[in-house]
This record gives structure tokens, sequence and C-alpha cells, in this order.
């Protein structure tokens, strides 16, 4: 694949640990905080390179990239003095020699992050008080605001999930990494197998890690069915997959789809009802006759108009113009009338009926995996499955994953943490 940053491309843009996803566009400004700044530089320029974010000379406020293979951190500046503890520090605002406006300018000055932080210290009357402890926390707080570096990197599920879970977890309906892991693991998502997934609002992220786990130039397919008019496909844009693999990931909305499947073509058939309609009342017309002159008769060629059942004729027959969704729909049903290897659900909504009605898809030996974020759904449909007597290893779990923060004598378990959601996972058997 080509590492060649080109505009319409997806890139994540980070710096430090925050990361966001962008499109590149000639002239396109990216707003990364309280800094506008212009990406054109970019362009041309491969993943994983470093820029350097300095001030645009011509415009106020606005910023440009300038590529950079040094950077420069404040955690390498030298603190000689450090106090025993901090109980002497009386935190009256008054401790920073330095006010707003020097501040200001010395950022419009296009000092490095290092520069700065060191001349915040040098003007602070109690920064030499602080314990070495606080010292480090002071300027790891204070190059988080002023860095002035950014990194292009290519986009990947694992910084995908992270930056659109750090966002938002709703917009992902609260997949986190490891259930992500998990679910792609429970359905066994192979490059040659068919796979069906119903999606309520993940931004696109579960479709993309399928997809990316089935790979490009293979024959494995999958449907992706969604409840509203158009899916959510966000995730799956920003991976930037081939024209060929994108073509293998069919977008359907579920209701339609299944009345396809049941009822065949119904816009073919409304079709050629109508056809017949018209043909009777043609018939019945035409004993009618009425009597022209010879005049008439030369002048009716030019005169003539398409009348509406003409026109309906012209636009019914099978030459029409049909709708994207109407292939897509004719793609999907082909699929599982062969039947699917994996059904994946991950939804909104309570997930019984959806099961009910999708599972008969689904070969014996394959993978049934639901996730949601609250566990009530998941026992109603845990008891139901207990019901049938074609599913078997009927589970339903919850994971809890921690970061840690690695230090000296600071190693702990972060403290703002986000509580994961549930799966079940079941195999289904031919009885």
């Amino acid at each position: 694949m080509d590492e060649t940053l080109e505009a319409g491309k997806y890139v994540i843009v980070q710096r430090q640990k925050y990361t966001k996803v962008y499109k590149l566009q000639k002239n396109g400004i990216l707003a990364l905080g309280n800094r506008r700044i212009e990406m054109s530089n970019v362009i041309g320029h491969r993943y994983f390179d470093t820029f350097k974010i300095v001030l645009s000379p011509d415009k106020k406020n606005l910023y440009t990239l300038e590529k950079t293979e040094n950077v420069t951190s404040a955690s390498e500046l030298d603190i000689e003095e450090s106090g025993e503890d901090n109980r002497n520090i009386t935190d009256d605002r008054s401790s920073q020699a330095l006010s707003k406006e020097d501040i200001d300018k010395l950022r419009d000055e296009a000092l490095g992050s290092s520069e700065m932080i060191e001349k915040l210290i040098t003007n602070s009357k109690s920064f030499k008080l602080k314990t070495k402890m606080s010292q480090e926390k002071y300027i790891s707080k204070k190059e988080k605001k002023y860095f002035e570096y950014i990194q292009i990197r290519k986009p990947t599920i694992r910084l995908l999930a992270e930056t659109y879970y750090r966002l938002d977890p709703s917009k992902v309906l609260g997949v986190r990494i490891d259930d992500l892991s998990q679910i792609l693991t429970y359905s066994n998502v192979q490059s040659d197998g068919n796979f069906l997934l119903y999606d309520s609002g993940t931004s696109g992220l579960i479709s993309a890690a399928i997809m990316n786990a089935i790979g490009a130039n293979t024959t494995g397919k999958l449907v992706h069915a969604h409840p509203g008019n158009e899916c959510q496909k966000a995730a799956f844009l920003a991976m930037n997959f081939p024209k060929e693999q994108v073509e293998r990931c069919i977008n359907v909305n579920l209701y339609s789809v299944l009345r396809w499947y049941y009822q065949g073509d119904v816009q073919k058939n409304d079709e050629s009802k109508d056809e017949t309609e018209v043909n009777n009342q043609t018939k019945e017309e035409q004993p009618t006759v009425v009597e022209t002159s010879k005049d008439e008769e030369n002048e009716a060629p030019k005169g003539i108009k398409r009348t509406h059942n003409d026109q309906e004729n012209s636009t019914s027959g099978p030459s029409a113009k049909r709708p994207c969704w109407h292939f897509d729909n004719q793609k999907a049903c082909e699929i599982l009338k062969d039947k699917i290897d994996a059904l994946i659900i991950v939804a909104k909504e309570h997930p019984e009926s959806i099961v009910e009605e999708l599972v008969q898809f689904l070969n014996p030996s394959r993978a049934l995996v639901v996730f949601s974020m609250i566990s009530e759904p998941l026992e109603d449909l845990y008891v139901y499955l207990k019901k049938r007597s074609d599913f078997v290893n009927i589970r339903v779990t919850n994971n809890f994953m921690r970061y840690y923060q690695v230090l000296p004598e600071r190693t702990h378990p972060e403290i703002t943490m986000n509580f994961g959601g549930y799966l079940l996972s079941a195999t289904k058997i031919k009885f």
C-alpha cells in the first residue's frame, strides 16, 4: 500500500497522547485545541513523519507545519533544586511573575515548549519549593499546553477505537478496544467467510474491524445491516480501504433486505402488475375508431404528444435506472441464501427479536455474538436461546480492562476509568 500522503486520505493526527481523525484536503484547516493549523504542507510526505507547529508569518492566529527530525521535550530540563514537601506553598496566584500579556507575547515569538516552560520556571517564586514529584507534574502539565509537535499516523483499528471512545463512548455504543477484540475472536472472522453484522450506531467501527480482519484481495464478504436510511461509516472510511475491499462490504437497511428476501423484487412485481393492467386497458379501448381527414392524418405525426401511459411504459421497463440499494439488497439476499459464517449484533435495541429473525441465516457450528452496554437484554436473550434446542455453549461475559500509570514509586491504576459492556456468545448446532 502506498505510504505517501495524498489529498482525500484519512490520517490520525497525534499530539502527545491526544489523537484526532482528519481527512487531508488542499488548503485544509485543522482545529487542534485553540489552534487553527494549515495542513497543506503534509501532502506529499509519508506516514509517521513529524511536523513542528509554527506561527504563520502573514496570518494572525493561524499556524503552519514544518517537517522536523528532532523533537525537544521539556522533560529533559535539568532541575537542580527542589523542596522536601509543599506545606509552605500558598496558592494565591501571585507566584508567577509573568502576566498573561507577557506569556502571550512569548507565544507570539514562536518559542518552543522547552524554552517557554524554562521561562515560566525561572519567573516562578514557588517552583523551587515544590517537591521533585510536584515539579515533574508541573512540567508535564505545561508541556501538554505548549507542546508544538504533531505526528501524522496511519489509521488502524486500535487507534480509531481509542480515539472515538475517548471523545464520546456513546458514539461507539461503549465498545472499547478489549470488547472489540473479543467480538472478533468469538466471531472467528476469516478471509474466506461471509458474515452478517447488525449495527445500530458505532460510527462504522465494527464494520471497519471486520473488513480489516477479512483483508484485501480475498473472497470474504460482509453484509452490514442497519436500522436507518444510511449507515454510519466514519471509521470505515477512515481506514482508507481499497475499492475492491469496500465493494465487499454491502450496506443494507435491515427491514428493506428482509422484505426483499421474503417477497422478492417488490418494485419489479409492481411494474409487471401495472404493465398487465395497461395492456388490458388498451385491449378494451382498441375497438373505438375515430375517422379523420387526409389533412388531419398528414398533420397528426407532427403534433403527436406522448401520453402519460407511454411515459410510464418507457420508464418502467428493464432499462429503467434503479437506485443503489436495489442492487445492494440483491447481493445481500444472495449471501443470506447461501448462509453466513457468523452473526454479530451490536445494538441499542433489545436484541431478542433481531436474533430471532436473523439466526435462520446462520450456518451450523458457527458463532452468534451479541454486544450490549447493559446486562438485562442479554439475560433475556440467554433465556430465549436456552429454550431453543439448536444453541450450545451460551455465555454472558463482562470485561474490565484497567490502564496503569507506571512511574517510580507512583505505579497505580488510572483514576478515571470507564466500565465496559456485556458480551453474549453462543454456537449454533444442527438439530
